[in-house]
């Protein structure tokens, strides 16, 4: 995947992470494309809330820190679920000038999308199953899991699968 980014555009693309869960997938790609991890700008927003379906309201909890007008904007996601996130960051990107924009995902549940929105490149395409591990949490849980898993609500308490 990181290849493909150098890849397919001319300019160096400006990684920007959507926090928490993307930062683990985020480093990976940064050290596969030659920059250190944590090469990347960031931005945290909130649409889950304390459940495992999306709440349908997408708000900014976190703003990135660099300017995108005129550059070529890479966001680094987690997973791609409803697409409510991404095409709310997706118009914010625009209406602040970025002169394109690429959406990286490590997983892409298509079978979920509520909005349409394009995926670039995506590692995995999964089922509608709650997943863990690997950046990805449930209430702050499990996020540091070397893996990704499937949460099961009856296994709480046990490990996730």
């Amino acid at each position: 995947m990181a290849r493909e980014l150098l890849d397919a555009g001319e300019a160096d693309p400006h990684l920007i992470c959507v926090l928490d869960g993307g930062r683990t997938f985020a480093d990976r790609i940064c050290k596969a494309m030659g920059r250190e991890a944590g090469a990347y700008d960031t931005i945290k927003l909130a649409s889950y809330g304390a459940g495992t379906t999306s709440s349908g309201a997408v708000r900014i909890v976190k703003e990135m820190s660099l300017e995108v007008r005129g550059r070529r904007v890479v966001i680094l996601e987690d997973i791609v679920d409803t697409g409510r996130t991404l095409a709310f960051l997706k118009r914010i990107l625009l209406e602040r000038g970025a002169a394109s924009i690429e959406i990286c995902t490590l997983l892409d549940k298509p079978s979920r999308r509520v909005v349409d929105v394009d995926v670039d490149l995506a590692g995995f395409e999964i089922p509608d199953v709650f997943v863990i591990g690997f950046g990805m949490d449930l209430n702050g849980r499990y996020r540091d899991l070397p893996y990704v898993g499937i949460y099961e609500e009856a296994s709480e308490g046990q490990q996730a699968s």
